[in-house]
């Protein structure tokens, strides 16, 4: 039977990823899926003490790019739209263009889907743009699913990179990263907001 690895990077495994592909390769697992932490839920507890810093969290995606073209094991960095920009730096700094042979599906869709590309319905049926940004765009028991998702005003302003804030919304690279808006609502209580994980600085700062 085929199974993965999901592993949530924090300060408390970070020094031992290149353990942990080890353990996935040698248990033969087919994939390796990294979660970068996203502080919501029991994840808000983690913060102080769990979260890495922006600057930890660029080396870990290099260092996962890096894996990613020496092994023979499917990578997924999840909840890590930044990793969108770093494969296309390093593309660009290889002089190779980025295929769907190279490189999986990294190379054919984009960081934060919220909304876009993704949505979450909880129990009570409010829709959310994911399921780690507790902000509702309807409910599916008072409106049908699809007139939620094609005209709520969340999902639109979601939709309208024109919209996102601070760096974010200057950024060259917002069409495929666009920064976690999960984050960026629990850091500020706007999702439209800066990304608060990223060391990146837009060209145009």
């Amino acid at each position: 039977m085929e199974f993965q690895f999901n592993t949530t990077i924090t300060k408390r495994n970070v020094n031992q990823i290149d353990e942990i592909l080890a353990l996935a390769l040698r248990e033969k697992a087919t994939a390796l899926h990294i979660f970068m932490l996203v502080p919501v839920g029991c994840g808000i507890e983690l913060v102080e003490s769990d979260m890495i810093s922006d600057a930890k969290y660029e080396e870990v995606l290099h260092w996962f790019y890096d894996r990613s073209r020496e092994v023979n094991i499917e990578f997924k960095a999840t909840c890590a739209p930044h990793y969108y920009r770093i494969i296309r730096q390093r593309a660009k700094e290889e002089g190779r263009t980025l295929s769907f042979e190279t490189d999986g599906m990294a190379a054919m869709t984009r960081g934060c889907l919220a909304g876009t590309g993704v949505c979450f319905i909880s129990h009570r049926g409010e829709v959310q743009p994911c399921g780690y940004l507790p902000v509702s765009a309807g409910n599916v028991l008072q409106t049908p699913f699809n007139e939620i998702w094609e005209k709520s005003e969340v999902f639109l302003t979601l939709r309208d990179f024109k919209t996102l804030k601070g760096k974010c919304g200057i950024c060259e690279y917002k069409g495929v990263c666009g920064g976690c808006r999960a984050r960026a609502h629990y850091a500020s209580g706007d999702f439209l907001e800066e990304e608060p994980y990223c060391s990146y600085e837009p060209v145009k700062r």
